[in-house]
Parts: C-alpha cells; sequence; structure tokens
C-alpha cells in the first residue's frame, strides 16, 4: 500500500500547528478527515474547514503572530457535519456566533478564552436545536438572552472562571437539562445557579443537578 494511499485514509490528527495556507491545502488531501486538534499560528484569517466533509471533532486554538486589523473576522467556515467543536482565542463575532448555531448537527460546543467579542449575546429560535453540551470557560459575557425554546435538547451547562454574570433563569425550564456546573465563578454566577436550582424544585424538578467549586 502506497504512503500517499494510507495518507489518504487517515481519520484522525492531532497536536499539529497550521502556520500557513499551504499547511489547510495539505488537510484537502485527508479526505476521511473525522477529528483534529491543531493550533493556528501567523494567519491572516480564520482557518477554512467547510471543505472537510466528514468531519466530526474539531479542537482548535487561533494564535496569530500579531494583533492586525488585516485578519479577516467575517466568516467562519465550517462544515454542517460538525458535531464536536471547541473554539480557543477566536474573538468570534455574533454573527459567526449565529452561523455556528445553526450546524445542524452541532451537539457539543466548548468556547474558551474570550472566544466571543462583545459582552451580551442574545441567542434565537432555531439556533442549537440539537446542542447537548454547552461550556464557557474564561469568556466575557455579562449578559445572556436566552430561553428554553433556543436549547430544546440542552443536558449540561458548564460555566468556569465567570465574573460578572448571571444564568438566565428560563434555562432551568429546558426539560432536558440534567447538570449545571459552575467552577471558580463570582458570587453572583453561584448565586443565579442556585436560584434556578430552587426555583426548579419548588416547581418539582427533582432530576436537576448543581455542580459548585472554587
Amino acid at each position: 500500500m502506497s504512503e500517499n494511499f494510507q495518507m489518504n485514509y487517515i481519520q484522525n490528527l492531532s497536536s499539529i500547528f497550521i502556520n500557513h495556507e499551504n499547511d489547510e491545502k495539505v488537510l484537502r488531501l485527508l479526505p476521511y478527515l473525522r477529528t483534529l486538534k491543531c493550533r493556528i499560528t501567523n494567519c491572516y484569517r480564520y482557518p477554512a474547514f467547510g471543505f472537510l466533509n466528514r468531519f466530526e471533532s474539531l479542537n482548535v486554538s487561533f494564535h496569530p503572530s500579531y494583533v492586525s486589523n488585516d485578519i479577516s473576522r467575517e466568516v467562519i467556515d465550517l462544515h454542517w457535519n460538525l458535531r464536536k467543536p471547541t473554539l480557543r482565542n477566536f474573538d468570534l463575532s455574533w454573527k459567526q456566533m449565529n452561523i455556528i448555531g445553526m450546524l445542524p448537527n452541532l451537539e457539543v460546543l466548548k468556547l474558551r478564552d474570550d472566544t466571543i467579542e462583545g459582552k451580551m449575546w442574545d441567542t434565537r429560535e432555531g439556533e442549537f436545536h440539537r446542542l447537548r453540551y454547552l461550556e464557557f470557560d474564561v469568556v466575557q459575557i455579562e449578559h445572556w438572552n436566552a430561553s428554553c425554546n433556543h436549547f430544546l435538547r440542552l443536558e449540561r451547562l458548564v460555566l468556569q472562571s465567570f465574573q460578572n454574570f448571571e444564568i438566565p433563569f428560563s434555562l432551568g425550564d429546558i426539560p432536558t437539562l440534567e447538570k449545571i456546573e459552575v467552577h471558580g465563578c463570582a458570587k453572583s454566577v453561584e448565586v443565579s445557579t442556585l436560584q434556578i436550582l430552587e426555583e426548579q424544585r419548588d416547581m418539582g424538578n427533582e432530576d436537576l443537578k448543581v455542580i459548585i467549586s472554587h
């Protein structure tokens, strides 16, 4: 079996660096790639992964060599098959968040290290309709406008290192929600979480679990 043939059937790649557009071209030689963990540096735009039509899991950390207005942040190109993205240091616009929210197979979303720009997040009906797991880690959101109609299948919500933030009370009404985890967050986050738990207990919901750690 030739090396090229073996390379074509690679399904998993981890701990690789993408430093140039030519590195992206190499990925086009891997039509069966399903999972990718990488660090992107020295780029002037967000990477294009939309051509990976078998893609399911993506863990990517974006680190341009310097802050530049030349970096194109207008489009994030992700294939609709993607189920489990972990995005770190992307500074995504709300327009891009809407694109991610409309991915039809999205089940797990992890956003880390200031991945969202701005302080307010307005989710919409029709977005994140299959999302089961949502994690925020060091994301500077202060206001989150959401309802139970926006996350119809959410089972687990994880918040880490939040300061000025309150969890929307309406999320407690999501029938599939099983657990809220709060780690290393400010008192306001803990208080809003416990208020949701108390409200759900008053309504007879004994299934919701809350974990709070410092």
